[in-house]
């Protein structure tokens, strides 16, 4: 850097012994012609004014070579994802927020069709929106996972039939956590994860015969990690720990406080608060996070609060809870202390399983009978404010 400087000052900065040294202004010229301020002054800027243009160069390439290595890889779609660390788990808030009223909910459009094709489906169940707004969808017909995008268009699929690790028979739910994903593999009475980077398969197991499963079909993750998984023939849900070890499990077959017919499904809220759908009984019961009953809400019935053969719970930004009551054909939303808000369907929704909410408040069913989704805006008051 030092031979450049003073290859631009043109010799200005030539070094001299310690006793020779003099002002530049000072300084003669070799040719012995007198000195002219104003032109070694002139001299001095142009060589300054060339050093800083150099060093703002060099600046600015270190910048845009720090840049381009925190780029992120497009995902083929044109899409920038930004790398996220493996170690690190991003969750929910638990700030306390008061939660706009729901002024009404709009049937958008239907995403997919019946069928074995990419974006087609038999018997959909489960879903689940990643971070990118990417559906995941448990194709229960077809032995297999799809993902679609928001519109409906085929991304990927994972599996086909059968019993081998990364294969599956009749899957029943899934669930995410940063790049992992769980899937209740149900007719093979197991639960399998895989990482979305190599896609390997791998089986929750356990060696104690207490947590062996039979017919799970829902899975649940905790705030830190843990995975909570609905095991509907033995009537009753089983937590493991982040590293996948079995922790308790909670429930039996029956009708009392802390008894199940056949639960179906599963969620945490950011609270840690446990949230199931005992489907046999026709009502929703929640657990604070080390498995006590906190209350039950619903009965067979179709008035508002009242459920028949409820399926799956969602849960939004605003922590409301979003039940399909599948034997009524709709949609029921309640409070997160079970108190029911509203009740929403369409009339082509046949049999409504799955759901998923974004963070925009667009609702995703699954349609098993008519093997597509569903999909509904909800309206709230902040947002007919902004409208207007």
């Amino acid at each position: 850097m030092k031979a450049r400087f003073q290859n631009l000052v043109g010799g200005i900065s030539e070094s001299r012994p310690v006793g020779n040294r003099r002002s530049l202004l000072q300084r003669e010229s070799t040719d012995n012609k007198p000195t002219n301020p104003i032109y070694e002054i002139r001299s001095i800027k142009s060589a300054l004014i060339k050093y800083t243009h150099c060093i703002s160069i060099f600046v600015w390439i270190t910048l845009l070579c720090h840049i381009s290595c925190a780029v992120p890889d497009p995902d083929g779609k044109g899409v920038l994802r930004p790398p996220i660390s493996p170690n690190v788990d991003i969750v929910p808030s638990i700030r306390e927020r008061e939660a706009p009223p729901i002024l009404g909910v709009s049937y958008v459009e239907t995403i997919g069709r019946a069928g074995q094709g990419a974006g087609e489906f038999l018997m959909p169940m489960g879903l689940i929106i990643d971070a990118y707004g990417q559906l995941y969808i448990a194709d229960a017909g077809n032995n297999r996972v799809q993902v679609i995008d928001s519109n409906g268009h085929f991304v990927a699929e994972f599996g086909s039939y059968g019993w081998r690790d990364g294969e599956f028979d009749f899957p029943n739910d899934v669930d995410l956590s940063l790049d992992t994903l769980y899937v209740a593999d149900t007719g093979n009475n197991r639960v399998q994860y895989c990482n979305l980077v190599n896609r390997i398969f791998y089986p929750l197991t356990t060696t104690s015969q207490d947590f062996q499963f039979d017919a799970p079909e829902g899975i649940g993750l905790g705030r830190n990690g843990e995975v909570f998984v609905v095991d509907t023939l033995n009537h009753r849900w089983v937590q493991f720990s982040r590293n996948l070890a079995p922790v308790f499990t909670i429930g039996s077959f029956g009708s009392s406080r802390e008894q199940f017919w056949n639960p179906t499904d599963l969620l945490v809220n950011p609270h840690g608060t446990v949230y199931v759908v005992d489907t046999g009984n026709h009502r929703i019961m929640s657990y604070d996070f080390s498995g006590n009953p906190i209350r039950t809400w619903g009965k067979e019935g179709n008035a508002l609060g009242q459920f028949r053969e409820p399926k799956r719970l969602a849960i939004d930004s605003w922590n409301y809870l979003y039940v399909t009551d599948s034997g009524n054909r709709r949609i029921q939303v309640f409070t997160a202390e079970g108190q029911a808000v509203i009740e929403f369907t369409v009339k082509t929704l046949l049999n409504p399983c799955g759901i998923a909410v974004s963070e925009k408040g667009r609702v995703f069913v699954t349609d098993t009978d008519a093997g597509d989704i569903k999909v509904f805006q909800m309206i709230f008051k902040s947002d007919a404010k902004k409208a207007e």
